[in-house]
């Protein structure tokens, strides 16, 4: 199908640096772990300060910054990625370069596989013809204002014509980038504008922001330095809070998702 317009981040244009970002992002976060970490233990043993009990604060301090900056670098990735395709037709579609793209199973298959979806997203900005993976967006089900960028919860149709939801994020700041709003307002169900639906997702949040500070406390209880109970309780007690942290990390994306 031919293109009629199209739309991408202004950072995947004609000279994407996708693979540059991606693995920047990535090293950047582990340098930042490995200092905060390195360099909060470092500091404690010259301050002669307990370290094990604040060990295991810096612990989740570090591990909770470090899940929050892969969050924001995976949605970056995520909206770097996608492309926005309006055919001649009127039909709009959505693709995320990533899938086509081999990524393979080892570090060294992925490095190559982001410098690959760079080229990839190069490429696609001077092409005028629809690629073959693309999903057409049949229906827009929710649209959010989320401030640097918008979120939307779209029903589309794969190569097969099966439909299934997607979730996708649109950066601010793109080229025609009303064009693109008022196209997918256009394919927005106006009743579930008016409509609202009951979600469970705020009750499962606070479900899991409850378990996940009764397992902390009864790590902090059960740890050496502090032996209020049964030390055999730590290692248990903390693979339920980090299983707790997981459950909460992806109740709160979908809630700020929408979906």
């Amino acid at each position: 199908m031919k293109i009629k317009d199209l739309w991408m981040s202004r950072d995947s244009g004609g000279k994407s640096r996708f693979g540059l970002r991606s693995l920047g992002g990535v090293l950047g976060i582990v340098a930042l772990a490995l200092l905060l970490a390195g360099g909060g233990t470092v500091l404690m043993l010259r301050r002669g300060l307990p370290v094990q009990g604040l060990g295991l604060i810096l612990c989740l301090l570090v591990t909770a910054l470090v899940m929050t900056l892969a969050l924001r670098l995976g949605r970056r990735t995520v909206q770097d990625a996608t492309v926005f395709f309006l055919t001649e037709d009127d039909r709009l579609f959505i693709l995320d370069a990533r899938e086509l793209v081999d990524y393979g199973r080892n570090t060294v298959d992925n490095v190559l596989g982001a410098f690959k979806t760079q080229q990839l997203l190069r490429e696609l900005a001077q092409r005028r013809e629809l690629p073959g993976r693309a999903r057409e967006i049949v229906k827009v089900e929710k649209l959010k204002d989320r401030g640097s960028s918008l979120s939307a919860v779209c029903l589309v149709r794969d190569i097969n014509g099966r439909p299934f939801r997607l979730s996708c994020f649109l950066v601010r700041g793109m080229e025609n980038e009303e064009e693109l709003i008022r196209q997918l307002e256009r394919r927005r169900n106006w009743r579930d504008a008016l409509e609202e639906r009951d979600s469970r997702r705020p009750l499962y949040i606070l479900l899991s922001a409850a378990c996940l500070a009764a397992f902390t406390a009864l790590c902090v209880l059960s740890h050496p330095a502090v032996s209020r109970l049964p030390q055999e309780i730590y290692f248990p007690c903390l693979l339920g809070a980090f299983i707790a942290v997981c459950f909460l990390a992806w109740f709160a994306v979908r809630q700020r998702r929408g979906e």
